[in-house]
Order: structure tokens, then C-alpha cells, then sequence
């Protein structure tokens, strides 16, 4: 049975200024705007994922946030987690090879360079030019025929959505 990973970087925030904490940053109202008309896509083209696996960051819950309103199930199965602030590809690829346990679609919220750099380790070597760079606010959603323990490295790109592409 497939399993399906979608990466969502979190989305455009407002510039870190000297003295303020980075974890503490919110969403610009780009970012806000921006999740808005990529909710209204990923309704469009993608099926809910099951559970959500969430930088506990301000600006990665708040890239969440209309996705667990538009559907309350999410939820209940999302966990935030300090572990994905600043992750490495590998941290995160252990993260979702334990969530994977127990679902068969799930959602990561969080930051680059570690989201970009699972990506392009997750998929199959002829999507990876696809996956050259992973701006504010972009989703990827990788499919796993196999399942994600035995096809991660050859996961499909199905599908590469950006700011611009909305």
C-alpha cells in the first residue's frame, strides 16, 4: 500500500529583526494569504492527509492553522514538536518513519534547510530537478508505492507546489 509524505514548508514570515527570538516570529499577511489560496488547491488535488507532525514554531502552527480548521480531524492527530525546529534531513527522516507506523499519510510542517534536503533525499533521482530549491510556503508531496521504510530514496514527486504556481 502507498504511502504519502507531504512537506510543507512553512510560509513566508516576517523578517527576524536583531533581539527578537526566531522561534517567536509570525506568518506576514503573504504568508497568511498565501495559505489560504494553497488550502483551497490542496483541497482541489489532495486527499487530507492523516496525521500532521508540526515545528512547535509560531510561524510553522500558524502555516497549519487553515488546514486544521478546514478539517478538525487533523487536529487531533497533529503533534508539535521542538524537534523539527532546525532539524537535519536525517532527524526528520526518522521522525516520519516513526509517524509512518501508524498512518499512511502524513503532513510535516516546518523549515529549511532540513525540509529541501529530505526531499531531495526521499525522491527518485529523475524528480529531483524538480526539487532545487524549497521556497516559503512550498508543498511536496512524495508517494511511496512500497511503503516509506522500503521506498524512501525512490518516493514519486506527484506533486511540486510553490507561491508562484497559485
Amino acid at each position: 500500500m502507498s504511502q504519502f509524505l507531504y512537506l510543507l514548508r512553512h510560509a513566508k514570515a516576517e523578517p527576524w529583526v536583531p533581539g527578537v527570538n526566531d522561534f517567536t516570529r509570525p506568518l506576514s499577511e503573504r504568508g497568511r494569504v498565501h495559505m489560504q489560496a494553497l488550502l483551497a488547491r490542496f483541497g482541489e488535488l489532495i486527499e487530507w492527509p492523516e496525521k500532521a507532525l508540526c515545528s512547535s514554531s509560531r510561524r510553522t502552527r500558524e502555516t497549519l492553522a487553515p488546514f486544521v480548521s478546514a478539517h478538525p480531524d487533523l487536529e487531533t492527530n497533529t503533534t508539535y514538536s521542538d524537534a523539527i525546529y532546525e532539524a537535519t534531513a536525517g532527524s526528520l527522516h526518522a521522525l516520519a518513519d516513526e509517524a509512518f507506523e501508524s498512518c499512511n499519510s502524513l503532513m510535516m510542517v516546518g523549515h529549511n534547510p532540513g525540509f529541501e534536503h529530505l526531499a531531495l533525499g526521499l525522491a527518485r533521482n529523475e524528480d529531483t530537478t524538480e526539487i532545487h530549491k524549497m521556497p516559503t510556503g512550498t508543498l511536496a508531496v512524495i508517494e511511496f508505492p512500497g511503503g516509506f521504510r522500503s521506498d524512501a530514496g525512490h518516493g514519486a514527486l506527484r506533486h511540486w507546489i510553490r507561491r508562484k504556481d497559485l
